[in-house]
Parts: C-alpha cells; structure tokens; sequence
C-alpha cells in the first residue's frame, strides 16, 4: 500500500534495552514478556512478534515458547518488537488454531493476551492507535450496560468481561487467517449479532457460525489495495517518460499493478465500476452515475454533485463528529447547512441522511479511515482541473478523473482537496494545541502536493465559547457493496 506517515515522529521508550556503559558497542535488545490466558493447554505456544501484521508466525520473526502457565519471554535486536502486535498461535487440536494478538504498547514486561486485547490489536492493526481502540470498544460496553474502573485494556482479564472473552474467542477460531487482517478489526467495531451483545448475551454455536461468516464475506470484500497511479518515469533532461530508465532503475511506474495490470479505462493499475442509484454496474462510458465501486478493495465511493443547492454538492462543509466527539458550535454555525437551511450540519448527521436514502442499494455509508482515504490517491493523474477554476495554483486532481470528476476544493482554510476521514492522530499534546483540541491529519489531494498531510486542529464541544472557529471540510463516504 502506499501509506505516507510523513508527519509523525514516534520516539520508542528503550524499555529492555541491554548493553552497558564503559565503550559497550555492541547492539541493543530489547526484551518483551507477558502471559498468554486461554482455556486449554499452553505449554509451549508459540509466541512471535507479527512484524508484518498477518496473523501468522513466520520463522523471520522473533518468537518464542510459553511456558505451562502461558508465560513468554523473548528478546530482539528489533525495537520494533515493542510497538508490534503480540501473537500467539494456541494449538485447539483437531488441527485447529486459534490466534489471540494483543498490540504492542512499549511494555517490556506484564503484556496479557487474549480475546479482548486481540480486539485492541485488531484496530491497530486497522490503523487505530490504542487510545481511540480503547473509546470505540469501551462505548460498546457501556451500552451493553458493563462498567469498567478503568481502561478496557488493563481489566481485559476482568470477571465482567467473561461473556465478551467467551464470544470472541469462539469468533476467532473460527476465521483464518487472512480473514483476521481485517476481520477483527469489523469484529470490533460491532460487538453485537442480531441484536445481542457480546458483552452480555453468550452467542449460541449456529450464531457463532452466522456471525463469523458475515465477518468473513465482509473482510474478504475490503482486504485488497491500489497501486500509486504512476505509470511515468524520471528522466535525464526530459519530461517524464513511459520507458523504463536504466540510469535510474527501480522506480515506482516499473512495478504492481500500473504495470502487470493497467486499465485502459485508467489509464493505470485502479479498476473502477461505475454504479447507478440502485447499484447496478454502468458501462465505463456512461455519463451519469452515483458511485463508484472500486474492484481492488471492494469498496463503493460516494460520487459527489456539481449542484450547489445538492446535500451532496462537493464542497458543501461539515463539522465533524462522531460518538466519542461533538463539535464546537462555531464550526457547526460555518457549516453548509446554514445556508441550506437543513440540519445536516455534520459528518454523523450526513452519514444518517444518506444512509437513510439508500444510495446505490446501500445502508451502511460511513466516513473513510485515513489508509482506505490515502489508498484512492492516483499520484498519475495529470487532468487539469477547468480553466475557469481560480485556484490554479493547486490545477492537478487527486483521484482519477474519469470516475471521480467532482472533486473538492477542501476547506476555505486549506484550498487542497482534504476531505474528512474518520481517524484522527495519537498526539495528545502540544504546544500548538489548546484545550479541547484534537490534530486531524488532512490529506492533501489536490495539486502537485497530493498525498502529504496538513496537521490541524479540531476544536469540540468543550472548547471556550469565546475561541474562533477550527476547520469544517466536505465529505465523501464510503461503504462495502451488500451492506
């Protein structure tokens, strides 16, 4: 994938670092230990640190072997193994296994793994830091009516969170793998099946069955990427050339699928369907359309409106929002629908309305994540936006054109094309933040610039009646085709 997380600069606490003083050179470790708990035998279970988050032990990671209590220690010359997901592979019999994961949270010592903290590792590995896995799991207990003193994750043990424990595992064993990578993120994020809590009502094993196959036929829908779009290569006193330079090997447009797989109708690697309100698919020339599905990810993109007076018009702005955040009330005042004169002010508001049209046969539209966001840029586009667009400093679309013609100026702050996602960042404090603030990493999709990201900040309900607004941006949802 081609994610840019240019604009953080994590420093790793050396927890367990060896090495000494007294002209020591040699390199350092760095230990991670911990307990496994699950039912069952554990003596020697594996236990690795899964570097490239796919829910398998692979020899090149470092791993170790519980002991008959399900204690591990293992050490590495990887710092990484402190800040990566936990895994542990617990032999079910039957040739079964069942996967458990915890993230990694820089602890050398005292990690616990099992159901619940593999919901945690789930959503990080989804792109989610632990803090905002912790609101979205800890909201979905608090409805369930379950009550914790403090955080989901240092009580995952806990005797209240035994019903959730039992379900979850049950849910694990029952996906593979590759199902995991996004399955337990979906997982989650809905801890509920057809109205029961997972917190407080024991699924029985043909709901078991059901659930983990929805989960499943929904993580294999939304499991594949895109490639850059760049299908052009650097060259030594010339523009941008389509042949490959065997004085700068190695470039991007030499490799994936904007080679092996180009698309006349992109131009690149993107394979894109057009859909019409009801969500049958169009032909690739058709001229009107309502979204438009994208074959790599399985994920359906919202097409926006040139009409102004459209809820759906592409700059219309929103105050964001969402159960863990409301909005300040300035931001919501310099909102579309003002002028509109509707009340749909902000994200989750619009979310609901569309919703509630059913747009191209789907009902569960929501906000793009940042990764699913950043997936859709094509760094190959090179359409110029309509000579009588005035902000031609910034002339280059950031998503192919011919899918996506209706693209947005952004906010009246920040004229690049950033729209909201739904992750905001983990810094919790600067000195550039007041309080009631939070940094959301604006994607800029629009000009030469596309695909770095403008820190801003976000200002809530909590925020001093006498403090100017923040950032209000258009929306453009996305949703997995059937749900």
């Amino acid at each position: 994938m081609k994610f840019q997380y240019s604009f953080v600069a994590m420093s790793l606490a050396l927890v367990g670092c060896g090495g000494g003083s007294g002209g020591d050179t040699s390199a350092p470790t760095y230990d991670v230990a911990g307990t496994i708990v699950s039912a069952g035998t554990l003596l020697d279970t594996p236990v690795c640190i899964d570097l490239n988050q796919n829910y398998v032990c692979d020899t090149t990671e470092p791993s170790a072997k519980t002991d008959n209590a399900g204690k591990f220690s293992l050490t590495s010359s990887d710092k990484n193994v402190l800040t990566s997901t936990i895994l542990a592979q617990v032999d079910q019999g039957s040739n079964q296994t069942l996967r458990l994961a915890a993230p990694g949270q820089n602890l050398a010592t005292g990690n616990t793994v099992n159901g619940v903290t593999t919901l945690f590792a789930g959503l990080v590995v989804d792109g989610k830091t632990v803090a905002q896995a912790e609101e979205i799991v800890k909201a979905q207990l608090t409805d369930a009516g379950v009550s914790l003193s403090g955080t989901v994750m240092s009580n995952a043990e806990a005797s209240d969170l035994d019903k959730l424990e039992q379900n979850t595992v049950a849910l694990l064993a029952a996906m593979q793998p590759q199902q995991m990578t996004k399955g337990v993120a979906l997982l989650a994020q809905s801890l509920s099946f057809q109205g029961k809590p997972l917190a407080s009502d024991l699924l029985s094993e043909a709901e078991v069955s059901a659930f983990a196959e929805e989960i499943a036929a929904v993580a294999e829908q939304t499991l594949g990427s895109n490639d850059t779009g760049a299908v052009l290569h650097f060259a030594d006193g010339a523009a941008d050339v389509a042949e490959v330079q065997a004085s700068y090997p190695g470039q991007d447009a030499e490799y994936g699928f904007d080679k092996e797989d180009k698309q006349t109708s992109t131009g690149a690697g993107f394979k894109f369907v057009k859909l019409d309100a009801q969500g049958a698919a169009l032909a690739a020339d058709a001229t009107e359309w309502a979204c438009t599905m994208d074959e790599r990810t399985g994920l359906v993109w919202e097409n926006k409106s040139a009409d102004a007076s459209s809820v759906q018009f592409k700059d219309r702005l929103f105050a964001f929002e969402s159960e863990t955040f409301k909005p300040f009330s300035k931001d919501v005042e310099l909102a579309g629908c003002k002028d509109a004169g509707d009340e749909v002010c902000t994200t989750s508001q619009y979310v609901e309305h569309i919703n509630k049209q059913s747009l191209c046969g789907i009902a569960g539209w929501r906000l793009p994540t940042y990764r699913e966001t950043y997936d859709l840029l094509d760094f190959g586009e090179q359409t110029l936006f309509a000579p009588n667009d005035e902000y031609t400093p910034y002339n280059v679309y950031g998503f192919n054109v011919k899918y996506f013609p209706q693209q947005t100026i952004g906010s009246p702050y920040l004229e690049y094309g950033a729209f909201w996602h739904s992750d905001f960042t983990f810094v919790n404090t600067s000195s550039q933040l007041v309080d009631a603030e939070v940094y959301f990493p604006a994607i800029i999709s629009r000009g030469v610039d596309r695909g770095t990201i403008s820190l801003v900040d976000i200002r809530s309900s909590n925020t001093s009646a006498d403090a100017d607004d923040s950032y209000q941006f258009p929306i453009r949802l996305v949703a997995v085709k059937g749900q």
